[in-house]
C-alpha cells in the first residue's frame, strides 16, 4: 500500500514538473504563432482611448456598435468650434487620432481598427449626432511598439519647462516615424528660433483675444473650477492651463480691464513665463487638403504624440500659429519649406516639465450610442 502510494506521488510529481518546465515553451510557442485573443469588445476598446487629445478637449465622438467587429463613428456637432475651426478640419484631425488610439488598443489583442468608409466631410451646420465613417475589427500579425499604457500618462504641459532640449536620438525615431505616414517631422533647438516662435505666439493669442466671437467660443469652453471640470468632464480646466481660473474668468468674461495698462503687462509677462525652459519647437507637414489627409495627419500625429511621452517628454500645440492666418504666414517666413508643396499644419514646444494635471474625459458609456 505504502510503496504504491509513493509510485503515486513520484509519478505525480514528474508530472506535475514537466508541465511547470514545458509551460514557458508553451507561452513562447503561442507568442511565435501570434495568434489573436479572442475578440476585443469595442466597450473595452474605448475605455482605455477616450484619454486621446482632442481640439480644446472637446472630445467630438462618439461610437456606435454594430457588432463584435464593426462600429459607425459619429460626431457630436455640439461638440466642435464654429468659429475657431469652422470647416472642422481639426475636428478630423482629431477623429483620426481617436481612430489610431483604438487601434493602438485593439493590436494589444491581436487586432486592428480600419476605417472603411467615411459618408461626409465634418460640418458645424449639423444639428445632431452625424454618421462619419464605419469601423472595421479585424485580426492583425502587427507588432505594436507602442504600449497601452502610454495612453494615459501622455498630457499636454503648458507650465515652465526644464531647460532641456529633445534628445537626437528621440528626433531621429520621430523623423523615421514620419516617413510611414509620408510626413515631414521638423525640430529646432536653436534658442534665438524658440524666442521669436514664442514671442509670435503670445502676440496671436492675444490679437485672437480681441475677437469677440473668438472669446466667447472659448468663454463657453473653459472650466473655471473643479466642480465644473468634474461634472463635464471636457473643455480647458484652468487648472491644464496653468491659470488660476478667477483669473481667467476675468481675462475672458471681463476682456477690457486687461487690454491696457499694468493689468495687459501683468498678464503678458505671467503667460510668457510659462514658456519657460523651452528648447526644442517641432512642427509637421504633409499632405492637408481633404477629410482623408486630415484623418492621416490625426493618426500620425497621435503616434508622434505617444512616442515623445515614452521618451519622458510633453508638448504643447500652438494652435494659434497654425488657424491665425497672420501669424500662419509670419510663421512659414521663419521655417524652412517642406518638399512637394506639402503644408505646415501642426506646431508645438516639445520638452519636459513637472507632471502636468491631467484633464477629465467623458465615461466610456457616455461615448458609446445606445
Amino acid at each position: 500500500m505504502k510503496s504504491s502510494r509513493r509510485i503515486f506521488i513520484k509519478n505525480t510529481s514528474l508530472g506535475l514538473f514537466s508541465i511547470a518546465l514545458l509551460n514557458p515553451f508553451k507561452q513562447i510557442w503561442a507568442l511565435t504563432k501570434n495568434e489573436p485573443s479572442a475578440v476585443p469588445s469595442w466597450k473595452e476598446l474605448v475605455e482605455i482611448a477616450r484619454w486621446c487629445p482632442t481640439v480644446h478637449n472637446l472630445q467630438p465622438h462618439q461610437l456606435k456598435v454594430i457588432s463584435k467587429t464593426e462600429a459607425e463613428l459619429f460626431y457630436d456637432p455640439n461638440r466642435l468650434l464654429p468659429v475657431g475651426d469652422p470647416d472642422s478640419i481639426f475636428a478630423t484631425v482629431a477623429m483620426g487620432v481617436f481612430v489610431e488610439h483604438l487601434s493602438i488598443v485593439s493590436l494589444s489583442f491581436g487586432f486592428k481598427v480600419h476605417i472603411t468608409k467615411i459618408y461626409a466631410p465634418i460640418t458645424t451646420k449639423s444639428t445632431e449626432p452625424t454618421l462619419f465613417a464605419k469601423l472595421i475589427l479585424s485580426p492583425s500579425k502587427e507588432k505594436e511598439t507602442l504600449g497601452i499604457e502610454l495612453i494615459k500618462k501622455r498630457r499636454t504641459s503648458r507650465i515652465a519647462y526644464n531647460g532641456k532640449a529633445l534628445s537626437q536620438s528621440t528626433v531621429d525615431i520621430l523623423k523615421t516615424q514620419a516617413k510611414k505616414f509620408n510626413q515631414e517631422f521638423f525640430h529646432s533647438s536653436d534658442q534665438k528660433f524658440i524666442d521669436m516662435i514664442v514671442e509670435l505666439n503670445q502676440r496671436t493669442l492675444f490679437e485672437d483675444l480681441e475677437s469677440k466671437p473668438n472669446r466667447e467660443e472659448l468663454d463657453k469652453l473653459f472650466r473655471y473650477n473643479k466642480k465644473d471640470a468634474e461634472t463635464r468632464k471636457d473643455g480647458l480646466w484652468a487648472k491644464c492651463m496653468g491659470f488660476s481660473g478667477s483669473l481667467l474668468k476675468s481675462v475672458f468674461q471681463n476682456h477690457e480691464k486687461w487690454t491696457k495698462g499694468i493689468r495687459k503687462k501683468m498678464l503678458n509677462k505671467s503667460y510668457k513665463s510659462s514658456f519657460n525652459g523651452t528648447c526644442s519647437i517641432c512642427w509637421m507637414s504633409g499632405k492637408f487638403e481633404n477629410t482623408s489627409d486630415w484623418l492621416e495627419s490625426g493618426k500620425y500625429f497621435a503616434r508622434n504624440w505617444l512616442m515623445l511621452t515614452r521618451e519622458g517628454a510633453y508638448i504643447q500645440p500652438t494652435g494659434s500659429l497654425i488657424t491665425n492666418i497672420g501669424a500662419y504666414q509670419k510663421m512659414k517666413m521663419m521655417l524652412p519649406p517642406p518638399k512637394n508643396g506639402n503644408l505646415i499644419w501642426i506646431a508645438y514646444r516639445a520638452g519636459y516639465s513637472k507632471t502636468p494635471a491631467r484633464s477629465y474625459r467623458l465615461s466610456t458609456d457616455e461615448i458609446l450610442i445606445k
